[in-house]
């Protein structure tokens, strides 16, 4: 940089030093001669004749016409040499106001050094402004095609100035109806979503014409990378959606208090009659264990604390959660196999929120599980902790990347709302562990990770 400025002071200094030949050395020589050309000759001719003794008319008649055909020679001559000095004049001046460079220096050449000044010094500035701006500008002409472009527009598209000069605007970016209607006076305001090195982004951009003196003589577009902005939005939605979900939640299992102490009641009554069918009274107390387990999911609501889990080993925790499952499902023909280690057995269950966030991912497989379909469970110990798999075969849904699959109202299934997957992965995350999801060649596989107790 300071080189390049170096330079250009030399440069400016060697034009100037030959700005000021041409105006004092080589002006004057040219009047000299001009002024001095024809009477020199004149009188070098007379001198001739005088020495030769020549006096007749003839001889003078030749005299005179001598004189008067050196006299346009150097006319001519003096004529050419002044289109030579003016071009030695206006050239570097010509080159200083081509590259606009040394504004200051310009000054010397007076008013118009001066008002050239001014007028340099403005569209420096306005240059600036356009590649300091955040934004991405562009301007084109009426035919479409892009004659400016500043380097955060090539930085937003991800390319270089070269690659969009020339290029129209229309097919680059594909708005070429926007870009008709802009040339019909309309200001156009949109969006369009677009890959950019691999990403897809979101350009928010208004496109503006550009009135000359009779017609339209182009537009400008203007535009920034609002990908970040847009997903916040979607975001503070999403929130907003939880928050009422969050609150319809509070309502529901205000609700559900009353009859759940109804269906406690009856089913202890209905106990005490089948005694001696021990199938019936596995079922009852399953509904007696899941009736407490819901006031207890209940009582967490209201109270904001940790819910208990007593009585089980991890084995036999995921044993109940299929059971469960299976009669919540009916009408799907599912092989359900089940693996554990010793470590799986010794386990002690003493949070509430493992069980639902099993309930819910087992449920998950259930429900979006093809015909005649396997769910695979495996649980076992390691040194840093507890190892659970959970793999079936079904599918994500259309579009649906894995990362994806915890988020709220996002489902696998063809009904439902989306919230058994968020409230699993909050729960583990609660825990202290972390679940992963692997999809697949026909099957979804979750990994969860819990920490040693």
């Amino acid at each position: 940089m300071g080189h390049d400025t170096r330079y250009e002071k030399i440069r400016f200094a060697f034009l100037k030093r030959r700005f000021y030949l041409g105006l004092f050395v080589l002006l004057p020589l040219f009047f000299s001669v001009f002024a001095l050309a024809a009477p020199l000759i004149f009188l070098t001719k007379f001198r001739t004749v005088l020495q030769h003794h020549i006096v007749d008319a003839r001889g003078l008649l030749a005299l005179y016409e001598s004189a008067e055909k050196w006299t346009y020679i150097f006319t001519g001559v003096a004529f050419i040499a002044g289109l030579v000095v003016a071009y030695a004049l206006i050239r570097p001046a010509k080159k200083l106001l081509r590259e606009n460079r040394g504004y200051k220096d310009i000054e010397e050449f007076g008013s118009l050094g001066k008002e050239f000044a001014e007028i340099a010094t403005s569209f420096r500035k306005y240059t600036s402004l356009l590649e300091s701006t955040t934004g991405g500008i562009m301007a084109v002409n009426k035919d479409g095609e892009i004659i400016m472009a500043n380097p955060h527009a090539c930085h937003i598209l991800g390319c270089l100035e070269p690659d969009v000069m020339g290029k129209n605007i229309g097919a680059l970016l594909y708005i070429p109806k926007d870009f008709e209607r802009a040339m019909k006076g309309e200001i156009i305001t949109s969006e369009l979503n677009m890959v950019i090195n691999g990403e897809r982004r979101t350009i928010g951009y208004t496109l503006s014409p550009v009135k000359g003196k009779d017609a339209i003589d182009g537009a400008v577009f203007n535009f920034m990378d609002t990908t970040r902005i847009k997903e916040m939005h979607q975001e503070i939605q999403k929130t907003e959606r939880l928050a009422g979900i969050g609150a319809l939640a509070m309502e529901v299992a205000h609700e559900v208090r009353n009859p759940l102490a109804s269906i406690k009641g009856l089913a202890q009554m209905i106990r005490e009659d089948v005694k001696d069918d021990e199938q019936k009274m596995l079922y009852i107390d399953t509904i007696l264990k899941e009736t407490d387990r819901l006031n207890r999911v209940v009582d967490t609501l209201f109270e904001k604390k940790t819910a208990s889990y007593d009585g089980d080993n991890l084995r036999e925790m995921i044993h109940r959660v299929v059971l469960l499952c299976g009669h919540a499902v009916q009408g799907k023909a599912v092989r359900v196999t089940e693996k554990y280690d010793e470590i799986a057995d010794k386990i002690q269950v003493e949070d509430e929120r493992l069980f639902h966030a099993i309930y819910n991912i087992v449920l998950n497989a259930y429900e979006a599980i093809r015909e005649d379909g396997e769910i695979s469970i495996k649980a076992w110990g390691k040194d840093a902790g507890t190892i659970i798999e959970i793999s079936s075969d079904s599918e994500l849904g259309p579009g649906l990347m894995a990362d994806k699959i915890f988020e709220a109202d996002v489902t696998t299934k063809g009904a439902g709302h989306g919230m058994g997957l968020k409230i699993a992965r909050d729960a583990i995350r609660n825990l202290g562990g972390e679940i992963n999801v692997e999809a697949g060649e026909g099957k979804i596989k979750f990994i969860i990770k819990l920490p040693q107790a």
